[in-house]
């Protein structure tokens, strides 16, 4: 069994891997954590520090999760993608094929926590793996 967990260092991406690990753990699956940096809007050079810095520290962030995920006994991989997270999601949902998709949703207000997220609403609508959305 191979899961994709999709990683982005909030809270609820935090309780969406621990709940994945503890709910499948015992079947052994190979875990693939996915971490996806967006790209700053426009080039400029204090735009390019804080890419460069955000992108270290979510590589950074992505070791230690990797590490809690093989502290488990679980084999895993992980990815730092950089681009749309929709986009790099379903792209490496088309490229690993694995057998479950985790993400969390992520809801600020109660209207907000009604619907689902962007990226989890795209997912729901492109992916061609099945879906597992943590609140």
């Amino acid at each position: 069994m191979k899961i994709l967990i999709c990683y982005d260092g909030s809270p609820a991406s935090q309780r969406a891997m621990e709940k994945s690990i503890e709910f499948f753990k015992q079947k052994s699956p190979e875990i693939i954590l996915l971490t996806v940096v967006e790209q700053p809007l426009d080039a400029s050079l204090e735009n390019e520090a804080i890419f460069d810095k955000w992108r270290q520290d979510r590589h950074k962030e992505l070791k230690i999760v990797s590490s809690y995920v093989a502290d488990h006994g679980l084999d895993v991989d992980s990815i730092l993608a950089i681009g749309d997270p929709r986009k790099m999601i379903l792209e490496i949902i088309n490229k690993k094929l694995p057998d479950m998709v985790v993400v969390a949703r992520r809801g600020k207000t109660e209207m907000e926590k009604m619907l689902l997220g962007s990226v989890s609403a795209f997912l729901v609508r492109h992916s061609t793996r099945p879906l597992l959305i943590m609140t």
